[in-house]
């Protein structure tokens, strides 16, 4: 029989972010692109006896960073809880707390926190990233069969290269990235070029203080685009106005991609921030050593292939006199060295044509045959799996007898819908490969051999 109409679902999670409250948007001056809360409403210079930063200190400021042998992060931020389909409950918000150290172009090392489950965090800049928590956690990051999963070390791969936990980037942590995204916020200013008028101190209200931001520090308030998130960064009043906090949204990862602009404001993250010592970060690589020396030689991977990555086909035939119909699914692992473990849930259904004179008219009609679920091998790097299930009963006896010439219907063919869930994607962990490139980026950071 020929397949008509075949629907996969590669069951990525959706989430319903209706119950948001969205925060007015800015107009008018607010729509300038990374302009600062730095000057009075008046448009008139900031007074010179004022000691709070000029928007070009920004720049100085990420050169300060740059230069930070570890930066030491502590904040909370709000998360959507993901329920899988079928649970109990809807979508809901989760408070989040987080204690990381960053270093270099992307080193992340810590703790990540919510409702009392804690997740272990290591990040190594441009190769991996893995996390270590129980079931619940596990399920709140998105993670597939998050119960196998629980107490083990599970690398987590997301879009373009993206290295987020719950929504946290863990890479604009680091002094380096850190670094880029003070200069180009000061780059976009009319502020820095004094061309433009300055931005409403409702703007910087709009990013509360972080927790453990001294009172006296100054808002310098950056309103996002379709690049980079609205946040506040927060320094230090006095010079050398050093970093304190960040506020806002560029340092949130939204699981769906979904623009900076569009962005509800219960997506800010609260971050305070402060400089540690080599001492601390000498530390800090040794315990992210130690962690990647714990990990297997095989982990599991939580992932989001592309449909190039793993590709699905399913096709339906028909037993003797169609009493029973075969569903065969197939599965193409493209993936360069992981292997795939997946199974379908199918629903199979029947097509009734009316035909005259060789010609389809009318509307066709649909019966429900039955359903299945068909768990296909494990297929390794270039394997192409099958499996299949067969369906019967009154239901396909029905259609058949729907399909003659007495009722007006001469040609039935079949459409499944299925719904693929990945058990497993598993992957070697390159435990060497990580501490090499681990400790290369050590001596960078302390300047040592």
């Amino acid at each position: 029989m020929r397949v008509v109409g075949t629907k996969l679902d590669t069951n990525r999670r959706h989430q319903d972010q209706e119950h948001h409250a969205r925060s007015p948007r800015p107009s008018g001056a607010l729509l300038i692109v990374g302009a600062l809360l730095l000057l009075s409403c008046s448009g008139q210079s900031r007074d010179a006896s004022s000691d709070r930063p000029p928007t070009l200190s920004l720049k100085k400021v990420g050169a300060a960073v740059e230069q930070a042998r570890v930066l030491h992060w502590s904040g909370s931020w709000l998360h959507d809880d993901w329920f899988p389909e079928g649970s109990p409950g809807a979508p809901a918000l989760t408070h989040v707390t987080a204690d990381l150290r960053a270093m270099g172009s992307g080193d992340v090392f810590g703790t990540v926190t919510a409702d009392d489950h804690e997740a272990q965090v290591v990040s190594v800049a441009g190769a991996a990233s893995f996390v270590k928590a129980d079931r619940v956690m596990l399920q709140m990051m998105g993670v597939e069969d998050p119960k196998a999963h629980a107490g083990r070390w599970t690398e987590i791969r997301r879009s373009a290269g993206t290295r987020e936990v719950l929504g946290l980037k863990l890479a604009w942590l680091a002094p380096s990235p850190l670094r880029t995204a003070l200069a180009s916020a000061a780059d976009g200013t009319g502020g820095a070029k004094g061309g433009t008028s300055p931005v409403p101190s409702a703007t910087a209200e709009r990013f509360p203080r972080p927790a453990g931001v001294p009172a006296d520090a100054a808002p310098v308030a950056v309103v996002g685009n379709e690049n980079t998130g609205a946040g506040t960064y927060w320094v230090a009043a006095g010079a050398p106005h050093q970093l304190l906090g960040y506020s806002g949204l560029d340092v949130r990862q939204d699981s769906d991609d979904e623009p900076y602009e569009d962005m509800f404001d219960t997506k800010t993250a609260e971050l305070s921030v402060r400089m540690e010592s080599a001492a601390t970060a000498r530390g800090t690589y040794a315990a992210m050593r130690s962690a990647i020396r714990s990990l297997p030689s095989v982990v599991p991977i939580s992932a989001e292939p592309t449909d190039e990555e793993v590709s699905d086909t399913v096709d339906e035939a028909c037993g003797p006199l169609c009493h029973t119909a075969t569903v065969t699914v197939s599965l193409t692992n493209r993936m360069p060295h992981e292997s795939v473990t997946a199974r379908y849930a199918l629903d199979l259904t029947a097509v009734m044509h009316k035909d005259e004179n060789g010609y389809r008219v009318g509307n066709p009609l649909y019966k429900d045959i039955g359903s299945c679920t068909v768990r296909l091998p494990t297929a390794k790097p270039g394997d192409t799996v099958r499996g299949a299930c067969t369906i019967g009963g009154p239901e396909l006896r029905k259609a058949v007898e729907a399909a003659d010439d007495r009722n007006g219907f001469v040609l039935m063919t079949f459409q499944t819908e299925a719904t693929r869930q990945l058990d497993s994607i598993t992957g070697h962990s390159h435990s060497k490969d990580l501490l090499k490139k681990l400790g290369s980026h050590a001596d960078a950071v302390l300047g040592t051999n």
